[in-house]
C-alpha cells in the first residue's frame, strides 16, 4: 500500500503495474540514499526501465524479506552488491 499524496510516501513504496498483465510485478517507484546495514540484507535483485518499471533500482531483500529501493549507481549500493555477491559465492564454496 502506498500513500497517494507522494510526500508520504516511503522510499520503499510499491505499485502494481496499471496494465492487466499477467505478470505480478513490483516496481520501485522511488529510492532512498539511506544506507542498508549489511546485517539485515539477504540478497538484491535489479530493477530496470526495460522489465516494465519506471526507474532504474536496486531492489535490496531484508532477512524479514522486505524489500528496500536503493538507488543503483550510489557508491554504498554497488559495495554492498559485492559484499552480498562475496558471502553468497562463500556460502557455495563451503558447501
Amino acid at each position: 500500500f502506498c500513500p497517494s499524496d507522494p510526500r508520504l510516501q516511503p522510499s520503499h513504496c510499491f505499485s502494481l503495474p496499471a496494465s492487466g498483465s499477467n505478470d505480478a510485478l513490483d516496481c520501485c517507484l522511488r529510492t532512498s540514499a539511506i544506507p542498508i546495514p549489511r546485517k539485515i540484507v539477504a540478497d538484491y535483485e535489479e530493477q530496470r526501465i526495460q522489465d516494465g518499471c519506471p526507474i532504474r533500482a536496486v531492489v535490496f531483500i531484508t532477512v524479514r524479506n522486505r524489500r528496500l529501493c536503493a538507488p543503483p549507481f550510489s557508491h554504498w549500493v554497488q559495495r554492498l552488491m559485492e559484499k552480498v555477491d562475496k558471502a553468497y559465492q562463500l556460502k557455495l564454496w563451503n558447501k
